[in-house]
């Protein structure tokens, strides 16, 4: 059995001055060495229990484990050494160019004022190279298109060297073989031995890559197990408030097909 990446324990969460907690009672055990996908609607609080995995908030109750130690134990270094994540908003509009952008990633390892090892300057070329974008290495960050700075975030996050990887909508407004690309990265890195977590609105990629999926709704989560278990019509239609469809298309995953949002359907009918 695969050691645990994380383990949560009745964890809940609300926002100040807010009398409805985005998380309620959050029980939930990701393992390590495989791909994790977290899907739910809008307001469902997948972004939020990002936030409270990577340590950027803290539960108002409940706890989380992080690899063996409670989460709150971990120096903020020792943890950037080990989690990185990807996040949904675009980097500071500064004129950094894409493999000096890449070599933040390296500050965990790197004293205060000091400069970039040989060592170092070899894992941020060689996350560069990972994602493909070598040939762009010297080019400004904003003059990037949406699928190459969601490339230069992966090549960052990965010259942090970590064992677990947080990607929170990697593929929002990536076309389609964009879209596949950072799956079909994401699946081997996790064949290389990273663990991943992937919030995603894309639940056809999630279902063909995902070895375990979550599914979150109105802060609790309404399922967990392997794809294609949590992707059944009853579970995603009462939790997305729709009718849906779903056709099992083997090696290539689940189709998840939207129908109608008329209430008056009966969930789970014909």
């Amino acid at each position: 059995m695969s050691e645990g990446a994380f383990a949560c324990g009745g964890v809940s969460y609300g926002y100040p001055g807010s009398d409805r907690p985005v998380l309620q009672e959050v029980d939930l055990d990701i393992a390590a060495g495989r791909l994790t996908t977290l899907i739910g609607p809008n307001g469902a609080g997948k972004s939020t229990l990002v936030r409270l995995l990577s340590g950027a908030a803290a539960p108002t109750a409940g706890s989380i484990v992080f690899l063996g130690r409670p989460l709150s134990s971990w120096a903020r270094t020792d943890m950037a050494r080990r989690l990185a994540v990807v996040s949904q908003e675009a980097p500071l509009a500064v004129p950094q160019t894409v493999e000096e952008y890449v070599s933040l990633g390296r500050n965990p390892y790197v004293s205060a004022w000091s400069t970039l090892s040989v060592s170092d300057h070899a894992v941020v070329t060689g996350a560069v190279d990972r994602v493909g974008l070598a040939a762009l290495a010297r080019r400004r960050l904003t003059d990037l298109s949406g699928g190459e700075l969601q490339r230069a975030k992966l090549a960052r996050a990965l010259a942090q060297e970590p064992d677990v990887l947080i990607l929170d909508e990697p593929t929002a407004h990536l076309d389609i073989g964009h879209a596949l690309w950072a799956f079909e990265t994401i699946d081997e890195l996790v064949a290389g031995g990273l663990t991943a977590i992937c919030v995603t609105h894309d639940m056809n990629l999630a279902s063909r890559f995902a070895d375990d999926m979550v599914l979150l709704a109105q802060g609790r989560i309404a399922g967990s197990g392997t794809p294609a278990t949590v992707l059944s019509v009853d579970r995603l239609s009462e939790a997305y408030q729709c009718r849906v469809q779903v056709e099992d298309h083997g090696v290539v995953g689940h189709v998840v097909l939207p129908i109608s949002t008329d209430a008056a359907l009966e969930v789970g009918s014909p």
